[in-house]
């Protein structure tokens, strides 16, 4: 799990972080190992962004690279 989160977080950020690629996530039914994927995966189909994934300060830094590519 925590590798898992790991990847996401990653994942996130590279979507996040102007780099003007296309990304496509590819998760089958063979990449579930923990119920607890499917939670993480539904939060982001639902809200766009799995609850408690970064800690506050990286947060922050994720919030203000946005923000930049937000405001051009």
């Amino acid at each position: 799990m925590p590798q898992f989160r790991e990847d996401l977080k990653n994942l996130m950020r590279s979507c996040g972080g102007g780099s003007g690629k296309t990304t496509t996530f590819i998760f089958t039914d063979n990449s579930i190992k923990e119920e607890a994927f499917l939670e993480d995966i539904n939060n982001i189909l639902n809200t766009g962004e799995v609850p408690n994934i970064f800690p506050i300060d990286e947060k922050v830094m994720v919030q203000d690279s946005v923000r930049k590519i937000a405001k051009e």
